[in-house]
């Protein structure tokens, strides 16, 4: 589900899931493609890809139908930009605040490769694009699409905003992911992601997006996870992120260890890594 078809499943409301994929082994890629899911979501800002194998992975993963979704380092048009030219299929802008920021993210993912003042003055609507310039654009970003990490009270307050914003093919804005571990801490909640105020502001932050008829959902980038992506999944989250390569390793490993260790009349281990991404 790659291109024009991820941007249309996902104006459609309906779900697509994937996880966070960390490794860069040809292995991985076999073992991914044989689970099937809709996307993989590659972080570029907490995880460092070399850029020529970001690229590799981005056009092999697309070759096979699973759409490349790359987190940015920061909200910039032309890291953005830079994530699609190395074969992104979304671009997710993390800690999106204000309006300025999304506008340009918008340009730089839906009116490529226009700049500068003239794709300004379109995106507030001060000027038109041609029959001409509107064909070219339409054909050029088809098969992009744009996300917004919700990290802070800010970028809660300004959602309905940042939604108002047009392509000249539809939204904008296609979804938004809410990255927990900021999130919480912005609120003063730091990783307080089991408490009943955390779960009931993500929920509805996910509840508001789905009623404005905007995708959204989230990812929690530590292990054992599974409640909370079941809560967002109630409140209607349609982008599922479920964990990581990692995060799922250890969660497995360590059952599997501890069953055996039960076996052997030894006490469980519980662990938990202290990563979030």
């Amino acid at each position: 589900m790659t291109g024009n078809k991820f941007r249309e499943t996902l104006l459609s409301g309906k779900t697509v899931y994937g996880t966070l994929v960390t490794s860069t082994s040809p292995r991985m890629f076999d073992t991914i493609l044989n689970l099937g899911p809709d996307f993989v979501f590659l972080c570029n800002e907490h995880i460092l890809y070399n850029p020529e194998t970001l690229g590799w992975m981005c056009r092999a993963y697309r070759a096979a139908g699973i759409n490349p979704v790359v987190r940015i380092l920061q909200p910039d048009p032309f890291l953005a930009t830079q994530a699609l030219d190395s074969g992104a299929g979304t671009v997710l802008a993390p800690y999106a605040e204000d309006i300025e920021q999304v506008l340009e993210l918008v340009g730089a993912v839906k009116f490529r490769p226009l700049k500068g003042k003239k794709l300004r003055n379109i995106l507030l609507g001060k000027e038109k694009p041609g029959a001409e310039l509107e064909a070219c654009l339409k054909n050029n970003n088809r098969n992009n699409t744009l996300l917004l990490n919700i990290e802070s009270p800010e970028g809660v307050a300004n959602m309905d905003e940042f939604f108002s914003i047009k392509a000249i093919d539809g939204p904008g804005i296609d979804g938004i992911i809410i990255g927990p571990h900021d999130l919480s801490v912005s609120y003063e909640l730091p990783e307080k992601y089991e408490s009943r105020e955390f779960i009931d502001l993500s929920c509805d932050i996910i509840r508001n997006a789905r009623k404005s008829g905007v995708a959204a959902g989230g990812h929690n980038g530590s292990r054992g996870t599974l409640s909370l992506q079941k809560e967002w999944a109630m409140a209607g989250a349609n982008i599922i992120i479920h964990s990581s390569d990692v995060f799922l390793f250890a969660d497995k490993y360590q059952d599997d260890i501890n069953i055996l260790r039960e076996l052997k009349g030894e006490k469980n281990i519980i662990r938990k890594a202290g990563d979030n991404v």
